[in-house]
């Protein structure tokens, strides 16, 4: 029958006690400490409602409104699993993705670092479309004016493929023109609501909400969502337990204030156990040899808390992380690492082709090389499932008469040539030769893929091309944004980054499933 996924089980159970420590932990945190809400026009909107007490800036809940917002989360996120659990499919396609989210580049001709350009954003995408592949955007510009980079970020994808997703804002006065472009290519525009510190949401979201919300109440096709950073020991307890106790006290909280200032407000709750960090440097350990424990323990803790049976484990997608900013050993390690170890727990999505240094660089023979890598897995895992020509006995006695007599070589043979491709194939780009042919050329995998990149970078020309008028819709919209945002930077000196949570966030949740 071949392998579909096959793994040692995980060691680890997340009991309903350690659930209800972590639940009560989450309602005292509610009903003693509260939420940090800075934002005065928000906060007295909801000022007075039945369950919550009001303390300075901090809004405490009373712990019946919270169980009864339990309930109801935990409700829709059962009605939810399921029917992820029904859409499944047994034998899913194997997929690339990119992730994306990086504002600097590693250079093709010279593997310089340097800050991305909108020259990279158009060329990064026309390699990604010459192997038919999507994912988010792969850089944000940086030659452009700050306040326009976001807008251009935009434009540019949709302008040049339908398979490339644009995403987010820094500031708010970016909002209004990327909200327009949304409206001309039919898109739903996200308004993300950050918690940018234990128990406190960000101001310059909350402005962005109060912006748009009355459009979202019109009808307008407007998605507000949820994003907590689940940052181990730095923006979370170290703990799985303690990650889950603040997560619970943090989501219900948001998700109980903006349900009281409009009951038809229902975002999406999310509840983790986190993501592995290196403390010594207080950054994001994207390759960490752990991470596979975490991608199973975030898909599990739902499961358990809502109920929901699981008779096994199917990890649905992998990213292909690594924290090197180079294309060197580490990269290459922590990238099949995480890779080989998805495809064998049934993955057959692979995001962050592409990426280093977490999401803050990107590289193109990096992403030729990601491409190779899963072209290289899925021979692996396929070959558990061999063509039936592996024992094929036609023509066998004439085979090795044949050459048995000099009439003719192996290698050579018609049988060979019918059947190699198929029983042995081999990479354009992975070469396995001996030492004496190395040394005539001296070209290694990285150069190949390179030489690759380059190519499909001159000869390939994208089919896609945007209707006219909505070229000329984005046009006008951002023609509009150069002249307002650009003069108002001028004259009022208009932060570029907003606040906290403005730079650009990248969301480690959504991945495969917003893909």
């Amino acid at each position: 029958m071949g392998l579909n996924y096959a793994y040692p089980a995980y060691d680890v159970a997340l009991t309903p006690p350690m659930f209800q420590e972590c639940l009560g932990a989450a309602e005292r945190l509610l009903a003693d400490v509260g939420f940090l809400v800075r934002h005065e026009k928000f906060r007295n909107a909801v000022a007075g409602m039945n369950g919550l007490i009001l303390d300075g800036e901090r809004i405490r809940f009373h712990p019946s409104l919270i169980q009864a917002n339990l309930e109801k989360i935990l409700a829709d996120r059962r009605r939810r699993l399921l029917a992820e659990q029904e859409r499944e499919t047994s034998d899913p396609d194997w997929k690339v993705s990119t992730g994306g989210f990086s504002m600097a580049v590693i250079d093709v001709q010279t593997d310089e670092v340097r800050p991305a350009t909108c020259q990279d954003l158009r060329d990064l995408i026309r390699l990604m479309d010459s192997y038919g592949i999507g994912g988010s955007y792969p850089v944000m510009p940086q030659d452009i004016p700050a306040m326009m980079q976001a807008i251009a970020c935009f434009k540019t994808c949709w302008e040049s493929s339908d398979k490339v997703r644009p995403y987010d804002y820094q500031n708010i006065h970016q909002t209004d023109y990327i909200y327009e472009m949304h409206k001309v290519m039919g898109k739903t525009f996200t308004v993300t609501l950050t918690v940018t510190q234990p128990m406190a949401l960000s101001e310059h979201d909350l402005d962005i909400f109060l912006k748009f919300f009355p459009e979202w109440r019109r009808g307008a096709a407007i998605n507000f969502q949820i994003l907590d950073y689940q940052m181990l020991g730095v923006s979370k307890p170290v703990t799985t337990a303690g990650c889950l106790a603040l997560y619970f006290a943090e989501m219900l909280a948001v998700y109980t204030l903006f349900n009281l200032f409009d009951p038809g407000l229902e975002m999406p709750v999310h509840f983790g156990c986190g993501h592995p960090t290196d403390l010594r440097s207080v950054c994001w350990a994207f390759g960490h040899p752990r991470r596979h424990l975490y991608n199973y323990l975030n898909w599990r803790a739902p499961n358990d808390l809502c109920g929901v049976p699981v008779t096994e484990y199917r990890c649905q997608s992998v990213l292909l992380e690594t924290s090197s900013c180079a294309l060197d050993e580490q990269a290459a390690m922590e990238k099949m690492a995480a890779a080989l170890l998805g495809a064998l727990q049934g993955a057959r999505h692979f995001s962050y082709a592409g990426n280093l240094a977490v999401d803050d660089l990107f590289s193109g023979v990096q992403f030729v090389m990601d491409v190779e890598m899963v072209n290289y897995v899925k021979e692996l895992v396929q070959a558990f499932q061999p063509p039936p020509e592996l024992l094929r006995t036609d023509g066998l006695y004439d085979l090795l008469r044949d050459v048995c007599l000099g009439r003719d070589e192996f290698i050579s043979h018609p049988d060979t040539v019918r059947a190699f491709r198929k029983l042995l194939p081999c990479s354009d780009l992975l070469y396995r030769e001996k030492l004496r042919q190395w040394l005539a050329h001296r070209k290694t995998f990285k150069d190949r893929a390179r030489a690759e990149c380059l190519r499909r970078l001159s000869e390939h020309r994208s089919a896609f091309q945007l209707p006219e008028d909505k070229q000329k819709a984005l046009d006008e919209i951002y023609r509009s944004a150069e002249a307002h945002l650009l003069a108002d930077a001028t004259s009022r000196r208009v932060s570029p980054s907003g606040e906290d949570a403005a730079s650009t966030r990248h969301l480690l949740d959504r991945d495969s499933n917003n893909a």
